[in-house]
């Protein structure tokens, strides 16, 4: 028998009006009832769309459908018990297993979508209700109630490829948590708070279905779509066991009209983060704050590019500590605390927003996700403890604003262009060429005229208001300056898997112009910048993983282009120019890998293996403890195409050296000297490996160009110049261990350029053999 909704009406009318209401006092006065179950049975139900609308604008969910799980039947079933137990109302809730289903996710006004999602899940309950809240009678006491969502499955699609999340669990623990209306800047609003609940949740996986076209709807978590290689690897595993406190209101009212206001005061301690790959990256002691004064505001609006959805926050605070710090195997050493004090605040023109647009990349047909994003970050500050002793990187800042794109992608790969793929437009369709601008296999995540800053003043060691020292200049070999302005364009493109097991493969294009980097810079912006760069980063077929050994990041082929028009000294727009530097590099295998633990115990200026022979060799002996960090870099650099006498090879695949003064005109106008195709070799041949000689026999080149650094806060000695007696306590410093050793390096020619005569050569054929130079230094502040 189908009733109608107009009989339905009728019937909910009638029962409501022989229901009354029970006050908080009546229902504390319930007691000795046998309670109510209550056993449903349903196929589900569906709706053509439903909408959320604001100020003349809309965000739609078409064609939603919400029933049972096809692997548990054709229908779904919860029962539900109502009891009283004591002063509560206790409504214990169980479901089989369902699925909900999007269509497309849109916006009136616009064409694109952001995607669709499927969703299998099984839902839990129990919440024991009291009337009174914080006022003891406006609101609902929650305390001791639960919530819970396991074996649940999300599959987020775009343009017929899938993002999985498998192995979905979440547990909420309601403890001491209650609803109620409280008074707020903007009127009354709602608030939830916390009191002292317990969130544990767990993803067992994150993987893609790139096959083409829609899987057949016989594809469920326990039935995949084998046709994608790749669909049982997955990016990782992330867990957590969060204890919350605080409170979140919301209120009615966005940035502008309607919307709506979220207010979060939330803190968090003796939590635990944890990712899991081979080895774990993991927090144990995982606690702080996140809050906003004004608030977050959500509103629907559009603009001359078409509608989107804002999220904005004129005041954002994340103050946190990741507590035990450990990566790789968590017997190892471990890192020691990371703590970051982030001020996100708006400043006249410099804004917090994001706008989300659906669509993603115009390279991408329809779907996918946009984000026009604005920021801006002012007197932040992380702080590193190392065995108790702390280094803060303090005064940092950043603004900026840009589009980012996100997208699933396939790349046409050497079969020829197949359905979903883009290989790229005419002239542009090589993934071996810098130029190449289709797409991989993978996730991508697009970047379009992000135009920021950053820079932090310097560090500070043993307390947030020591004085403020050097030491930033030793992150410059990472590739971390003290400050940079910068306009990024490009993309990374990630696939679940790394080089074994689950991990990170990617491939990018990143392509930076108008910055200026500093390589050393004190509080009033002068120092050593390289201003007026670009520079042109390009990775195929590289992997993140974690071992059991930490972080490794393995680079697969590299090549890049830095040119920086001028090298100044003092201000970064004015200072005097040093000339122009280019730096070409071309490394196959380089690979950069963190671990936990630092220098440990050692010999600081001697040789020996224990204090005594230590002393014995004239040095001191320092044990730094058993946390701190290890960074070892190896750039493997191959040799490119064969040089010539009088002409500047410029491929693109080559490392070389140009520095370049003198200039008449523009960059190429002045004299040169270029340093062309250095390369590291084993030393076991003539010629390196992927090098173009004619010996019998290409030499391999595994070993490269090493780098290895321990990164410690430690105390040392230092000695007052003026007195000659040593400072006592010994003063706290940033200790860096450091250690460069290579088998063979290779330069086929170093030439000197003219810029009427041409190119000469004053060198050919230079080698340098192994080399193993070790340094220690620990920079402290001044006075």
């Amino acid at each position: 028998m189908r009733i109608t909704a107009l009989t339905a009406a009728l019937m909910l009318a009638n029962t409501a009006q022989a229901m009354q209401a029970l006050d908080d006092d009546a229902l504390a006065d319930v007691s000795g009832q046998a309670g109510i179950s209550l056993e449903t049975v349903s196929s589900g139900w569906t709706a053509g769309k439903v909408s959320y609308s604001q100020d003349g604008k809309s965000l739609d969910m078409n064609n939603v459908a919400v029933g049972s799980d096809p692997r548990a039947g054709s229908t779904s079933k919860t029962t539900t018990t109502v009891d009283v137990v004591g002063d509560r109302v206790v409504v214990e809730s169980q479901s089989t297993a369902k699925k909900a289903s999007v269509a497309s996710i849109t916006m009136a006004g616009s064409s694109n979508s952001f995607g669709a999602v499927n969703a299998f899940y099984t839902l839990g309950s129990t919440l024991k209700l009291k009337g009174g809240g914080a006022s003891g009678v406006a609101g609902i006491d929650l305390d001791g109630s639960r919530l819970s969502l396991t074996n649940a499955t999300v599959y987020y699609r775009d343009n017929g490829h899938d993002l999985i999340i498998d192995g979905v669990s979440l547990e909420a623990y309601l403890n001491a948590a209650y609803i109620d209306i409280v008074n707020g800047g903007s009127g009354s609003e709602v608030q939830l708070n916390l009191g002292t609940s317990r969130f544990v949740g767990q993803i067992n996986g994150l993987r893609m279905d790139l096959a083409q076209g829609d899987p057949s709807s016989s594809v469920t978590p326990s039935t995949p779509d084998t046709r994608d290689p790749n669909y049982n690897r997955s990016f990782g595993r992330l867990s957590m066991d969060l204890n919350l406190g605080g409170s979140i209101r919301i209120a009615g009212g966005g940035a502008s009209g309607d919307g709506l206001r979220i207010k979060p005061n939330i803190t968090f301690s003796n939590s635990l983060f944890q990712y899991q790959d081979a080895g774990i990256l993991r927090a144990e002691n995982f606690s702080g704050t996140i809050a906003s004064t004004s608030g977050i505001t959500l509103d629907l609006d559009s603009d001359a590019r078409g509608p989107y959805a804002q999220l904005a926050f004129a005041d954002l605070n994340i103050n946190t500590t990741f507590g035990g710090l450990i990566m790789g195997n968590p017997t190892n050493q471990k890192l020691g605390s990371l703590g970051l004090n982030l001020n996100f605040i708006d400043q006249g023109a410099q804004k917090n927003w994001l706008k989300l647009r659906p669509g993603g990349a115009s390279t991408s047909a329809a779907q996918g996700v946009t984000a026009d994003v604005s920021w801006n970050m002012a007197n932040s500050s992380a702080v590193v403890t190392d065995n108790g002793n702390s280094m803060w990187f303090s005064g940092l800042k950043t603004n900026g604003t840009g589009t980012f794109t996100l997208d699933m992608t396939k790349g046409c790969g050497t079969g020829g262009v197949t359905t979903g793929c883009y290989a790229g437009t005419s002239g542009f369709t090589d993934p071996s060429k810098g130029n190449y601008n289709g797409h991989y296999d993978g996730l991508r995540i697009g970047f379009n005229n992000v135009v920021g800053s950053y820079s932090f003043d310097g560090l500070r060691v043993g307390s947030a208001n020591a004085p403020l020292q050097g030491g930033t200049e030793l992150l410059v070999l990472a590739e971390i300056f003290p400050a940079y302005d910068f306009t990024l364009n490009g993309h990374f493109t990630l696939l679940p898997g790394g080089s074994s097991g689950d991990g990170i493969r990617y491939n990018a294009d990143l392509f930076i112009t108008d910055a200026r980097a500093a390589i050393t810079v004190d509080e009033t912006g002068k120092g050593l910048w390289l201003s007026g760069t670009s520079y042109n980063m390009h990775f195929r077929n590289g992997s993140v993983d974690v071992t059991n050994n930490g972080i490794e990041l393995n680079k697969g082929e590299y090549w890049s282009n830095l040119d920086v028009s001028d090298v100044r000294w003092g201000n970064k727009l004015t200072g005097t120019s040093l000339g122009r530097l280019v730096l070409r590099r071309y490394e196959q295998g380089s690979t950069l890998a963190i671990s936990s633990g630092g220098a440990g115990a050692l010999c600081v200026g001697g040789t020996g293996t224990n204090s005594g022979t230590c002393a014995a060799s004239g040095g001191r002996w320092e044990d730094r403890g058993n946390e701190g960090i290890t960074a070892k870099l190896k750039n493997v650099w191959v040799k490119g195409t064969t040089s010539t006498a009088n002409t500047v090879v410029t491929d693109e695949k080559r490392n070389q050296i140009i520095w370049e003064t003198n200039r008449s005109g523009g960059n190429g106008t002045g004299s040169q000297i270029v340093v062309d195709n250095l390369h590291t070799s084993d030393g076991n041949a003539s010629v390196a490996n992927g090098g173009n000689g004619t010996g019998a026999t290409n030499g391999t080149n595994t070993y490269g160009f090493n780098v290895d650094l321990n990164l410690d806060v430690a105390p040392t000695k230092v000695r007052n110049k003026t007195t000659g007696q040593y400072v006592s306590p010994d003063p706290l410093g940033f200790a860096v261990n450091g250690r460069v050793h290579f088998k063979e390096i290779n330069i086929d020619r170093v030439q000197n350029v003219h810029p009427t005569g041409g190119a000469v050569t004053s060198m050919y054929g230079v080698k340098l053999q192994n080399a193993d130079i070790s340094a220690n230094m620990t920079a402290t502040p001044i006075n």
